[in-house]
Parts: C-alpha cells; structure tokens; sequence
C-alpha cells in the first residue's frame, strides 16, 4: 500500500502539468471562438463617423457570415472567407473588394470569450484602422 502511495504522490507533478496543460489547451481554443456580432466604427473624413458590423456564423465547421456598412450603403453582404492563425483574423468579402485583417485582442469577457480585435479595414487597397467589438 505505501509504494502504491508514493507512487501516486510522485507521478502528482506530471498529473498536475497535464491538468494545466488541458485548461490552457481549453482556454485558448475558447479564446478564438469569435462566432458572434462584432462592431466598430470608422472616418473617412466624408459623412463622420461610419459603423460596421460584422455577423460571423459557423456552419459544418465553416465559418462565414455577413457585413453592414449601412452609412455606406451596404448590408447583408456575404462574408466569403474567415481565416484564424493564432491571433490573427482575416475576413474577406470579395463582393464589395473588402477585407479586415486584425488581431484578437487578450481581453476576454467573463464567458471567456475574446470581446475586441484590432486590426484593419481595407476596401479597394485603402485601409483604415479599426477596432471591433463583441456585441453578442
């Protein structure tokens, strides 16, 4: 019985690491979970400030979604491709020539979701910096 125990209590700091291992395995597969509505605002000198949204979904393990730029003009255009690598996001709509490159941001909400990414708009190779923010 004792050299079953003083196995067990020697194997405690493997068991332990592999423990922490899984919640930050966990933690950081949560973290890029950016399903969701997230909004930001930009100005392009014309107009003041302009609001955008982008409505990303998950379907079949394929994530998509559409875009609002409603002081443009623009609503429900579909989001034709969604890239995560590490940190960094891409979406791009190629309907309207649109593309935002950003990354998420450490802050997380009390879900553990990531709730801003910083990064870039670009619509026709003009960018403007944007930073957006999870609203749902």
């Amino acid at each position: 019985m004792q050299h079953l125990l003083r196995r067990f209590v020697r194997s405690m700091p493997a068991l332990l690491a592999m423990a922490v291992f899984s919640y930050a395995t966990l933690s950081y597969a949560q973290a890029l979970n950016i399903i969701g509505e997230w909004r930001g605002t930009y100005n392009i000198n014309i107009g003041g400030d302009r609001d955008i949204v982008f409505t990303l979904v998950e379907t079949d393990g394929v994530v998509t979604g559409l875009f609002d730029d409603v002081g443009a003009g623009i609503e429900g255009v579909r989001i034709e491709n969604v890239s995560i690598e590490g940190q960094e996001v891409h979406f791009s709509i190629p309907r309207i020539t649109g593309e935002y490159f950003g990354t998420i941001h450490r802050d997380l909400g009390v879900d553990g979701l990531p709730i801003r990414i910083d990064g870039d708009w670009s619509r026709a190779g003009e960018f403007v910096p944007i930073t957006l923010y999870r609203t749902q």
